[in-house]
């Protein structure tokens, strides 16, 4: 049986991209940031989750997150704890937090696809879903201009994938700090990732890491 379940707990320099790519300046800072690991979610998979936000960030128009240890370890933490919550120190620290769990996620390049997919149900006029009942709080967090790090953990809850991001800076649904940090997509992105696959070709050939 299928299970899926996505929470986000929310506790986010403007370059502009107009093909989907990182631009040099971003792909020089991206490069500079080392990249550690976590005993859940080895270099590859931090690469991999770094590598597929980025692509989206920067059709966004926001900065490259970069590796951040502390981030990682307190992702990893919560994994560890068996406990599918927000940590107290993403409450204290107002920082933000991405959770996703169950077997339709084989992957981090198929949970990142499925946060970004929420932004079909952002109003980039209001700053916020177009239905009450929507979700885009993943979404939001993804792309968030001002969030700057990102540490990933991953793991199992109770037989099924679990995976944790954890961010510097949370989103807000004020205004106007929402039309400041979530920008329109420059180009359509809806078909990225399709498969869900890591390293898929869109990232291949792009060198980031």
């Amino acid at each position: 049986m299928m299970i899926l379940s996505v929470l986000l707990f929310t506790c986010c320099a403007l370059l502009s991209r107009t093909d989907g790519k990182l631009s040099h300046v971003q792909s020089k800072i991206f490069r500079r940031s080392p990249i550690g690991e976590t005993k859940g979610c080895d270099l590859d998979c931090q690469k991999e989750c770094i590598q597929v936000h980025n692509k989206y960030r920067a059709n966004h128009d926001a900065p490259p997150l970069v590796f951040d240890q502390k981030l990682a370890d307190e992702a990893q933490a919560l994994i560890d704890k068996g406990v599918f919550k927000h940590s107290d120190w993403v409450e204290l620290k107002n920082n933000g937090a991405a959770f996703a769990w169950g077997s339709l996620f084989p992957t981090f390049t198929a949970v990142i696809k499925n946060w970004h997919d929420e932004g079909t149900y952002y109003d980039y006029q209001t700053g916020a879903p177009k239905k009450q009942s929507q979700v885009v709080d993943h979404f939001m967090q993804m792309v968030w201009r001002k969030a700057h790090k990102i540490g990933c953990a991953r793991g199992g809850l109770y037989g099924e994938p679990w995976y944790v991001a954890h961010y510097d800076k949370a989103p807000t649904t004020e205004k106007p700090s929402t039309a400041i940090n979530i920008k329109k997509p420059l180009q359509d992105d809806s078909n990225w990732f399709k498969d869900g696959s890591p390293f898929s070709e869109e990232l291949e050939n792009m060198q980031l890491v």
